[in-house]
């Protein structure tokens, strides 16, 4: 009787060890628990950037690979004021944006993207930096459009687009009579007004300072269009992942307390003897002070 009590325990012991090995083995096998992007940068301190080059929002140096510009400098700014590093570390076209950002490649994408309803369905976006306007642009010396942007939905008219992007929305939405040129929207957006200078196209879509990148190389080839208002009115925003509403909720803390303590004032300011800064909307805030 003894020794099958014996023989019983080490059996049971045995399984035991067993199992348990087994049941350890397994676990390390096993992927570790989704880190969310809010969790990855409070670990790290580090706020990963992914962007894409639009003067004077985000610029990079050639030669030194230094950044500038406003919304490099606000980001800088949102990151002393988190106790967070935020680097810019991922250029990406924009039609990648969120691509980006679902891979975890990038916390957020951090150079004042448009928020439209195509990309807010991928992406969740901040707080306003500020405002920008849309404007048409044509050739200098067409007048068609002066003041009658109607006239750009008649199927005489060429239009410039890039392929999903913002421009390829307000030709679909406004002007889808009109014939289109497009190119891949990985391509830099002076693609598209030398479409208009070469007479490849009538009319294309953009932010004000476009033009003045593009006068550089081509002055007086290409005109913004006169109207009494813009085509559209976009905030200018951070993307995060959508979901990502913990990290959103920590941007969206700083945003506001540095745009209301009249940080991103001085930051237009100090660029404006340079540059255009006139497409800059500023955030109207809910309150006034007397």
């Amino acid at each position: 009787m003894r020794n099958f009590s014996l023989s019983t325990v080490i059996v049971a012991v045995v399984i035991s060890v067993a199992a348990s090995f087994f049941m350890m083995r397994h676990l390390s096998t096993q992927q570790p628990m989704h880190e969310t992007a809010y969790e990855r940068v409070m670990r790290t301190g580090v706020l990963r950037c992914a962007y894409g080059l639009w003067e004077p929002s985000v610029m990079r140096n050639p030669n030194t690979g230094q950044f500038s510009g406003i919304i490099y400098d606000f980001m800088q700014e949102i990151g002393k004021s988190l106790n967070l590093k935020v680097e810019y570390s991922l250029e990406v076209p924009w039609d990648s944006a969120a691509t980006a950002l679902k891979s975890g490649k990038a916390d957020a994408h951090c150079a004042g993207i448009w928020a439209t309803p195509a990309r807010g369905r991928v992406m969740t976006f901040s707080e306003p930096l500020f405002f920008s306007p849309t404007v048409a642009f044509a050739r200098a010396d067409d007048n068609r459009f002066d003041n009658n942007l109607e006239r750009i939905n008649q199927p005489d008219v060429t239009v410039a687009l890039s392929d999903d992007d913002i421009t390829t929305e307000i030709y679909q939405t406004d002007f889808p009579q009109a014939k289109k040129w497009s190119v891949p929207q990985f391509a830099p957006a002076e693609e598209l007004l030398l479409a208009l200078a070469t007479n490849k196209a009538d009319v294309t879509f953009n932010a004000p300072p476009r033009l003045r990148s593009f006068e550089k190389g081509y002055p007086d080839k290409v005109k913004i269009v006169p109207t009494t208002k813009p085509l559209r009115i976009f905030p200018d925003t951070i993307a995060v992942d959508i979901g990502d509403e913990e990290l959103l909720h920590v941007l969206n803390t700083a945003i506001d307390q540095l745009i209301d303590s009249g940080t991103m004032d001085k930051i237009v300011a100090k660029y404006r003897a340079k540059y255009d800064v006139s497409f800059v909307v500023p955030v109207n805030r809910p309150y006034t002070w007397k």
